[in-house]
């Protein structure tokens, strides 16, 4: 069965890139290929370059842990009979000495949270999004200079989704590429750079957020749907309240409100109303495209 194929993408320093698809696409898959990882009855085809050179199974397996760093969807990674303290110490290469493995531990604690009392627990005692910090300090105790995040809010309530989504564009603010693989648009339409489409592991489209989610029949189409903030900017619309610019973002959509609320209200009190007369749904100038050219696929303008 040939999961994912003609599949042609590029990632550049610096940058978030989304990942996303429904169930079964091949997002975890794809995840896990750029570090090589497979099944062993996998059959692989392709290539993968990381700083302008080509890598065999061989460098993929060097480059974990060694500037590029997965972190699972899952925390069951983490050792249940091991003080998570210990266990983010340990996730720093061997040549590290012991001392540094503490201070980077401690440094990392402190900065996402976790108290030294924390140090001293073992998994089960903590809380979901307290394990998912652990499994993130862990990694980043290796010193990444590229991030793999597979669904990394999965399972969190929305204090702690912010909370992570945070840390994750303070580590992009200094420099750090991340690929995040995600179903969550909002989240999407917030913090990443380009957002690529998987379809039955193929390449439906890459593109900006603004590109993209502009679409928003293609992609239920093919069963995802658009930033809550899109969904209710492309109702308004359809309602008859004249909205400009690309608006898939809250921030983005309530200054637009605002903007759009003074006009009326000082042009005249009554000027708020929703008109009795209905526009018609806005239709995208061209088909949905997801051609590829050189590493980058194509998107409608």
């Amino acid at each position: 069965v040939e999961v994912i194929s003609s599949l042609s993408i590029s990632v550049h320093a610096g940058e978030i890139v989304a990942v996303v698809g429904a169930s079964g696409s091949g997002k975890t898959l794809l995840a896990d290929a750029v570090l090589g990882l497979f099944e062993p009855n996998a059959t692989v085809r392709g290539r993968i370059w990381f700083d302008g050179k080509l890598q065999d199974a061989g460098g993929l397996a060097r480059l974990r842990g060694n500037g590029v760093s997965l972190v699972p969807q899952s925390v069951n990674n983490l050792d249940p009979l091991m003080r998570v303290g210990r266990q983010v110490e340990g996730f720093a290469r061997p040549d590290v000495p012991h001392a540094e493995r503490r201070r980077r531990r401690a440094g990392l604690f402190e900065r996402y949270g976790l108290s030294e009392e924390t140090a001293r627990l073992y998994p089960f005692e903590l809380s979901g999004g307290q394990q998912r910090r652990v499994a993130f300090a862990g990694v980043l105790a290796m010193r990444p200079t590229k991030l793999i995040l597979d669904e990394p809010v999965a399972g969190l309530d929305p204090a702690a989704r912010n909370d992570f989504l945070n840390l994750i564009s303070d580590l992009h603010e200094s420099g750090l590429t991340v690929v995040m693989v995600s179903h969550t648009m909002d989240d999407l339409a917030r913090y990443c750079d380009r957002v690529l489409v998987l379809k039955e592991g193929s390449l439906f489209t890459l593109g900006t957020p603004a590109e993209v989610f502009s679409h928003a029949s293609e992609l239920r189409d093919i069963g995802l749907g658009v930033p809550s903030a899109q969904k209710l900017a492309n109702d308004l619309r359809e309602a008859g309240i004249h909205l400009n610019g690309e608006l898939y973002d809250t921030q983005s959509l309530a200054d637009a409100l605002a903007t759009l609320y003074r006009k009326r209200s000082s042009a005249s009190p009554d000027a708020l109303d929703v008109p009795n007369a209905q526009e018609e749904p806005r239709t995208a100038d061209a088909p949905f495209a997801s051609g590829i050219e050189g590493n980058e696929a194509s998107c409608p303008k």
